[in-house]
């Protein structure tokens, strides 16, 4: 590993590109000083002919070169996982020596690995020690928070001594986020103690027809916008197709992701079976899906498989506050081979002679 400053990197890259196209050439056109190092393999730096190596630092016509431009040696960084502790606190430490910092430059980021969230999700954190491209002072640290689903509420970060509720590009002072050699990030979550959960008093009913329409009918759905807990309504179990496909049903998460909002989702239960469904409530929300079998609520959300409602939307709650809800099977995609070759035996056995 050779750190290198921006200006002998620019040298360096600029000699290489006068060269064979190699990876090393390829590499040449990387932004000078973008990773502060370079992690160089050496049996990929020569395209599959034989050198030898000397264990000494420089002794390779690379590092004698780099040595020549200001490189200097150093040895890689390991990156800490993150460490999770039963409070609901997330801890993840970057080693920081100086050496280390003074090869950083603003805009340049350290990652930590993903970490699973609460609500199914996954988070990671990015850390600018010298700031991110919008940060306009010199000497403050950026920090972030990501995740792949807005599920977090109440939470905050912390960088060293200074905490915070999000993430900021003017996070801290460096003199702040430094203790030891080490920028220590954390992520503290809001314990909240569980409540029971009382489902909302929802009378419903279901409606099929010749196995390819369900008309799922919520009595008194007003209420679900004064949910506390946010918590999936599911309907009857129904039947598509045919009947040795399984048990399906809708699915409806309220509160989401506005408290006025909600999300209908189809469910399935045979594995790798694939349906094609058309969702709708009222005249103005309507939308055309591809159910996977066994997929999960968080799955369908990331997949983006459902259908958003807003129930104070003119048509979607008729007048005595009732929600009904449309499902048509518009084509099956795939089920399982065993199932496909089951289904015409059935349907025989069902032509047969009934006994008298």
């Amino acid at each position: 590993v050779w750190f290198v400053g921006p200006e002998a990197f620019r040298m360096a890259a600029q000699a290489l590109r006068q060269g064979p196209i190699t990876p090393l050439r390829r590499l040449a056109s990387a932004r000078p000083g973008g990773l502060g190092y370079l992690r160089l393999s050496r049996p990929a730096l020569w395209s599959g002919r034989t050198r030898s190596f000397s264990s000494t630092p420089g002794r390779t016509t690379l590092g004698a070169y780099l040595e020549r431009c200001g490189a200097n040696w150093g040895d890689a960084y390991d990156v800490e996982p993150v460490q999770e502790a039963s409070n609901g606190r997330f801890t993840w430490r970057a080693e920081m020596p100086p050496e280390r910092l003074g090869g950083l430059r603003a805009g340049d980021m350290l990652e930590s690995p993903t970490f699973q969230l609460p609500g199914g999700c996954r988070g990671r954190f990015q850390l600018f020690p010298l700031g991110d491209s919008d940060s306009l002072a010199e000497g403050l640290c950026s920090l972030f928070l990501r995740a792949d689903a807005p599920v977090l509420e109440n939470f905050q970060v912390r960088l060293g001594r200074v905490t915070r509720d999000s993430g900021a590009s003017e996070f801290c002072r460096l003199e702040e986020a430094l203790a030891d050699g080490f920028m220590e990030v954390s992520l503290e979550l809001e314990q909240r103690p569980e409540l029971p959960f009382e489902p909302p008093e929802v009378e419903q009913s279901l409606f099929i027809e010749e196995l390819q329409r369900a008309e799922w009918q919520l009595f008194q759905a007003s209420r679900l916008k004064k949910a506390a807990v946010v918590q999936p309504l599911s309907s009857p179990p129904f039947r598509f197709h045919h009947v040795l496909l399984g048990d399906m049903y809708l699915e409806l998460l309220p509160g989401v992701p506005h408290p006025e909002h909600c999300v209908v989702m189809f469910r399935c239960r045979v594995p790798t079976m694939r349906l094609q469904v058309t969702l709708s409530v009222g005249t103005s929300f309507s939308k055309t899906i591809t159910a996977l079998g066994k997929s999960t609520m968080e799955e369908d959300l990331k997949s983006g498989s459902f259908l958003q409602v807003n129930l104070e939307a003119p048509g979607v709650l008729a007048d005595d506050g009732s929600l009904t809800v449309h499902c048509k099977l518009d084509q099956v995609l795939a089920i399982p081979r065993s199932l496909q070759e089951m289904i015409p035996k059935l349907d025989e056995r069902a032509n047969w002679p009934k006994r008298i």
